[in-house]
């Protein structure tokens, strides 16, 4: 009954685009062909092809994120194969890659510019802080995998890269307006030159988010705003050298609903909050080709944020330095090196509900990589590590192999073995939860605590793959994989403790120990149809299963095992349509299947989003989108600290100016 829906909904929403497809020139970038052949650098750290990739990657251009009608980062990976996306509320998501999704999902690394996102505290992404220009975004390479071997610790099940364009294709001014039924957002550029190689853009953008629809609250309690400005400088001082520097200044609230416990008296409550948040950066990356086939980068970066909520901030300031050398030897050696250090210093404050001990801490970490890529014929086979020192667990390497065997031009096989770990953050080791407090004569509170003794968390993958361009109007990319993790996170019961500085009470407590283990497994797969010159058909599928255990002598609790082998959904579908229209008219249209999720009591669900655009001329375009226009509402996710909200239906309209 459910795929029979998702075939009428499929119907409905593509048929009439199909009727109404002409043979008006497509305003399309590129063929079939030329996408195989775009370039990425999330899997080698320099240029390489799609089709000459040993990984499961997936790019998303700048006319993808566009034709989507998405308005944010995680929205805008929605529909990537394996990806899973869930609006836990109106200012939170939960993005994953292969499983184990939450919203701090810890096995995802996060970058912008090679500049990691990915925060130390609660190890994950605050999405609601990343609210950036999304029209400034040249290209977002998903890898599905770990990519441990080149990006380092917590590139456990992928890795999200998003790179930014050059200031010289963003030259002149563009405003954008965009008004509709749940959020208003308005975003202006300029981007100037100061002489012939040096070019310059500045930029702001800003928010307002409504409350989303709930079904157990009088009130959902989640709107959101957000301010974000920023520029960059691109500069090249000869044809051998360039450099750049960006920075940025976000700032802004989102409110939520939380559990606050206490022990006087002894209880949980709902407590309405509005966290107020401000991150900055800036980076600097300079480029020299020492010879031909013999490049030179390096960058650094400082980034900080400060998150405030019910009375508490967490500031952190990272530091981070990388070298990275790419040379050919031997005529058919591709060599590459890095060093790196990155520092996070943090001042956490507590409150009765978390508390962090010691409140101060610094955390280095140095590494170095080593990689040898060899050409033979057909074969490309390319190896390398990633050695990493850390104050948490020490010494880490995560190593890997991958081999590609070029078929021919149009078909391609490759196959990859790889091992990466995700390190403890401050929360795995130094955190107290204090999450309830049942009253009576002695209160009861139940805690969790942190371990200072707590290990890196492993996995060890097995991956296969296949790229075909079928025919010059059809491409197919699969991919099947298998993933073995050791030392997982889990809660062991503890037990009491009489020295408790907390009021006369009973503890019931447990730790965090590594005394889980799981493999997962699962088939993913995309094809690219140009049914004619001016309409295209890309389709999406996802097969994800999991399996957890304990090791024999963990006392941990049994439904916490269970949460975590359904926390994904077992199987993701999604259908895109793009159509070329008469008087300048481009229809998309995109349909997602999301399985249930029993853990999180969501219920299966499928969503249809249509973009209707009109663009007379290069320098205006006017739009209009409709999202979930399936559903009044729905559920898509919910989380362990903050009290979900439904995704409502919503409609929105956007006027974007050049000049």
């Amino acid at each position: 009954m459910k795929l029979a829906t998702l075939i009428f909904n499929t119907v409905c929403v593509l048929l009439p685009g199909y009727l109404l497809a002409n043979e008006n020139e497509m305003l399309y970038d590129l063929d079939l062909e030329e996408l195989m052949n775009i370039e990425v650098i999330s899997i080698s750290k320099k240029p390489q092809s799609v089709q000459q990739t040993a990984a499961a990657v997936q790019v998303i251009s700048q006319v993808d994120i566009q034709r989507s009608g998405a308005t944010s980062l995680p929205e805008v990976l929605r529909g990537v194969p394996g990806v899973h996306v869930a609006h836990i509320d109106g200012n939170k998501w939960a993005v994953s890659i292969r499983g184990f999704n939450d919203r701090f999902a810890n096995k995802l690394l996060v970058l912008v510019d090679g500049r990691s996102i990915y925060t130390p505290i609660f190890s994950g992404v605050y999405w609601n802080m990343q609210d950036m220009l999304l029209e400034d975004i040249e290209r977002i390479e998903v890898v599905r995998g770990p990519g441990g071997a080149l990006w380092g610790a917590n590139a456990v099940n992928g890795v999200i890269n998003i790179i930014t364009q050059h200031s010289e294709k963003t030259q002149g001014s563009q405003v954008s307006i965009l008004g509709g039924s749940k959020e208003q957002i308005v975003s202006a550029r300029f981007g100037g030159k100061i002489n012939q190689d040096t070019h310059y853009r500045i930029f702001a953008k800003g928010r307002r988010a409504d409350d989303e629809k709930s079904s157990i609250e009088t009130t959902a309690n989640d709107q959101w705003k957000n301010v974000h400005a920023g520029f960059r400088l691109d500069s090249a001082i000869s044809n051998q050298t360039q450099w750049l520097v960006e920075g940025a200044y976000n700032t802004g609230n989102a409110d939520v609903i939380t559990a606050v416990s206490s022990l006087t008296p002894a209880s949980v409550t709902k407590v309405e909050d509005t966290i107020d948040y401000q991150n900055s950066h800036i980076l600097l990356r300079l480029n020299h080709q020492l010879a031909e086939d013999n490049k030179l980068q390096v960058q650094g970066y400082y980034d900080f944020f400060n998150r405030t909520s019910l009375g508490a901030s967490l500031q952190v300031h990272t530091f981070d330095l990388d070298m990275q050398h790419h040379f050919k030897w031997l005529d058919n050696h591709e060599f590459s090196w890095g060093l790196g250090y990155r520092g996070v210093y943090d001042e956490l404050d507590s409150t009765f509900t978390i508390s962090f001990t010691p409140k101060y801490r610094y955390a280095s970490t140095f590494s170095g990589f080593l990689q040898n890529e060899v050409q033979m014929d057909q074969v490309r086979l390319t190896v390398g590590s990633k050695f990493e020192h850390n104050d948490y667990t020490g010494f880490e390497f995560q190593p890997s192999a991958r081999l590609l065997w070029q078929i021919n031009p149009r078909h391609s096989l490759w196959t990859a073995i790889s091992r990466s770990v995700r390190i403890p953050s401050r929360t795995d080791e130094n955190i107290r939860i204090n999450f309830r407090a049942q009253p009576g004569i002695n209160p009861t509170l139940f805690s969790v605590f942190g371990n200072p003794e707590t290990k890196s968390e492993k996995v060890y993958s097995a991956e296969l793959g296949y790229r075909a361009l079928v025919t010059s109007k059809f491409s197919i990319d699969g991919t099947i994989f298998y993933n073995y993790y050791d030392d997982l996170t889990s809660q062991e019961q503890s037990g009491g403790f009489e020295t408790d500085p907390l009021p006369a009470h009973k503890l019931v407590s447990s730790t965090f120990d590594n005394q889980m283990i799981a493999s997962s497994y699962g088939f993913e797969i995309q094809t690219k149809w140009q049914v004619v010159d001016d309409w295209k058909l890309i389709a999406n599928y996802s097969l994800f299963e999991l399996e957890a255990q304990y090791r024999a002598n963990s006392t941990a609790s049994v439904d916490r095992l269970t949460d975590i082998e359904t926390s994904n959904p077992q199987q993701q579908a999604s259908l895109q349509s793009i159509w070329q229209l008469p008087f300048d008219l481009e229809l998309n249209s995109s349909v997602y299947y999301t399985d249930k999720i029993a853990a999180h009591k969501t219920d299966a669900y499928t969503r249809v989003d249509l973009r209707l655009a009109w663009k007379p001329v290069d320098n205006f375009e006017l739009s209009v989108v409709g999202q979930n226009l399936l559903d009044n509402q729905h559920k898509e996710y919910t989380a362990t600290d903050t009290f979900y909200t439904e995704v409502a239906r919503s409609v929105y309209g956007k006027i974007v100016l050049k000049f």
